[in-house]
């Protein structure tokens, strides 16, 4: 394929990593992201299953703070503090997205930052209207979140039962603190404080349907245990959280489009994470276009991980028993140390 032809729309860890990955393939993308003026809304935690999956992340460690001492608040109010072996650790969005973007640029990735506000099929191409342009694409990569227009013009947006909401604050106050995890009585979800370096997220994760009770349960919580943070700023977003394992039966690629990362719905049901199959997606959306192979790609991440998030979703409700939570605090302390704290 010719170096214009890639059209990757949105510049976070997937869209990014896709270009990079297709740039080392020599097909050098277009991506479309507007600039990075704003910290992105989200705990920006680095997992040690995604620094073994994608050791490079490794290099942007010092930038961050080290989560080796991971602390869980269960329904109950027990605190169990535990070492984690080979620890991930937490860091700015914002940063962590804009180094991966420019390595895809230093490697040949080509960089538009504008926003697109529309798409639209030409004949047997996609165009792609910006704020200040108009572009022709013959493949279009769909990064560009859980909102995705791609997603939208192709297999229809995520609905309402697979969406999940988050709200919090970045802070300072609490750098200290290990990378927390508290969960809750009133609703499914948790809350979390995760230290990244100069200052530290704290927020709070459920399905959409209790989007109503977010602010105050968080806020609670934050009067009982830290009353003493700075909030710098807060936020709100919505993210792929599925209920349904149907959903993961859902295509993600057709004769000249394909979807990663937020866009394709790729984020673990239960915990959240969404750094690791947004890179995982990405990589083999890269793989499928450079071998101009694109209907080859559901296959490849239903079998990758895609089986792993469809047995996550049926675990969902479950997972959130408050007893679950207890028994689970309770085997991983056990598991990973020899020394509860009170």
């Amino acid at each position: 394929m010719g170096p214009t032809e890639i059209a990757v729309v949105g510049g976070g860890p997937a869209g990014a990593y896709c270009a990079l990955e297709l740039a080392r393939r020599c097909v050098h993308a277009t991506i479309f992201n507007r600039s990075y003026s704003i910290e992105k809304p989200c705990g920006g935690g680095v997992s040690p299953a995604t620094l073994a999956k994608f050791p490079f992340l490794e290099q942007f460690r010092s930038k961050g703070s080290n989560s080796e001492i991971y602390q869980m608040i269960t329904c109950t109010e027990k605190k169990y503090r535990m070492k984690i072996p080979n620890p991930g650790f937490n860091i700015s969005r914002q940063f962590l997205d804009h180094q991966i973007q420019k390595m895809a640029i230093e490697s040949g990735a080509k960089l538009i930052e504008e926003k697109v506000i529309s798409i639209n099929r030409k004949q047997d191409t996609w165009q792609i209207e910006t704020t200040k342009r108009s572009l022709t694409a013959r493949v279009l990569v769909g990064a560009d979140g859980v909102n995705s227009i791609v997603r939208q013009k192709t297999v229809g947006s995520i609905r309402k039962e697979n969406l999940g909401l988050t709200y919090g604050y970045l802070v300072t106050g609490v750098e200290d603190e290990p990378t927390t995890m508290k969960f809750m009585v009133e609703i499914p979800g948790y809350i979390w404080i995760f230290p990244r370096g100069n200052h530290s997220s704290i927020g709070i994760f459920s399905n959409l349907k209790f989007g109503s009770e977010l602010k105050r349960i968080l806020d609670n919580f934050i009067l009982s245990y830290c009353p003493q943070i700075k909030i710098l700023s807060h936020f709100a977003a919505l993210l792929p959280s599925a209920t349904d394992p149907e959903f993961f039966k859902k295509h993600c690629v057709g004769d000249d489009w394909i979807l990663v990362g937020d866009a394709a719905g790729h984020v673990d049901p239960i915990s959240g994470e969404g750094i690791l199959y947004a890179l995982w997606s990405g990589k083999l959306a890269a793989q499928v276009i450079g071998a101009n192979q694109l209907k080859t790609y559901d296959n490849l991440w239903r079998r990758e991980y895609g089986f792993h998030l469809m047995e996550r979703c049926r675990l969902k409700e479950k997972f959130f028993d408050p007893l679950t939570i207890e028994m689970s605090a309770l085997l991983a302390n056990n598991s990973y140390s020899n020394w509860p704290i009170a």
